[in-house]
């Protein structure tokens, strides 16, 4: 199989796992995709492209990294207007392999920034599998001998067991709890940190359903919940636009004959907002931030673009 059509395939399969990668995944599909056309007319050329860049925003509409590839493409097919095929071509697979590249930077710094949170010998909860909140958790791990790695199940796909195989070979206990045993985790956590899809402009987030009830349990209980997360995944434009995810009911309940009848409704709703009162900080690439400092970070950085 041609890589665009593989890795096209591992996006719509669900493959790809974590906002982060998803984004990348989605800018070299559109990076591919240009190139593959370089020899088109400039109609179907500029086709192709949008054709990949709705394609990416309606399989996660959920995730900004993805939204803001579908953006960046769409500002550089149209700045490429003038130019001939083969140049705008170029000049749209360089601005996603940009992107790539900056995002990459961007979440191997997280972990040294969000040291400032971690002791030695701290219970840390988390909640289903990010790849920022991975590197966070691997330099914690590191600079913090004897922690202990509290992992929410995160049903129905069971993401804590990606999240569990990427910090397997370090120095820390896992624990794996079900959702419904949240509180039972959190009595026991120091701190709270989880990932983000989306960060929304009133500095709230979208992120896996259940980061919601893990967040009140969280200040019930008394603990700081932080969030991991790239300030490209700051969305400054209205929340609405930010749609939440439906899953397929089959992933909830499998061959069950009572839901294959119609006789009951299923609501997979796989992303859910958490809102900004709710969150101690963000750890970003541009360090341990407040929820509204997340946000005039982002704006500072859009208006330098």
């Amino acid at each position: 199989m041609p890589k665009l059509e593989e890795i096209r395939a591992a996006v719509d399969n669900n493959e790809v796992k974590g906002g982060s990668r998803f984004g990348r995944a989605v800018a070299e599909v559109i990076a591919l995709t240009a190139e593959r056309n370089a020899g088109a007319d400039r109609a179907a050329f500029d086709a192709a492209i949008e054709e990949a860049a709705r394609w990416g925003v309606a399989t996660k509409p959920s995730m900004t990294s993805v939204s803001a590839v579908a953006r960046i493409a769409r500002d550089a097919l149209a700045s490429g207007g003038p130019l001939p095929v083969g140049e705008a071509a170029a000049a749209i697979a360089a601005a996603m392999r940009g992107f790539i590249a900056e995002s990459e930077r961007a979440i191997a710094s997280l972990g040294a920034h969000g040291l400032s949170l971690f002791r030695p010998g701290q219970v840390v909860m988390t909640h289903s599998y990010s790849e920022s909140l991975t590197f966070v958790l691997k330099a914690a791990a590191e600079a913090c001998p004897g922690l202990t790695i509290q992992l929410m199940e995160s049903r129905p796909l069971r993401e804590s067991r990606l999240l569990a195989s990427a910090l397997a070979d370090l120095p820390v206990r896992l624990e794996l709890y079900s959702d419904a045993g949240m509180a039972i985790a959190a009595r026991k956590a120091d701190l709270c940190i989880v990932g983000a899809d989306a960060i929304l402009a009133d500095g709230s987030f979208a992120n896996k359903t259940g980061s919601l009830p893990a967040a009140l349990i969280c200040r019930e209980f008394g603990v700081p919940y932080h969030v991991a997360g790239e300030l490209s995944k700051v969305h400054l434009g209205d929340a609405a636009e930010v749609s939440m995810e439906m899953r397929p009911a089959e992933e909830l309940v499998e061959d069950w004959e009572m839901a294959a009848s119609g006789r009951v409704t299923v609501f997979n709703q796989f992303f859910e907002v958490v809102p900004a009162a709710l969150v101690a900080s963000y750890v970003t690439d541009r360090g341990v931030l407040a929820p509204a400092a997340v946000v005039e970070a982002a704006k500072a950085i859009a208006g330098a673009a």
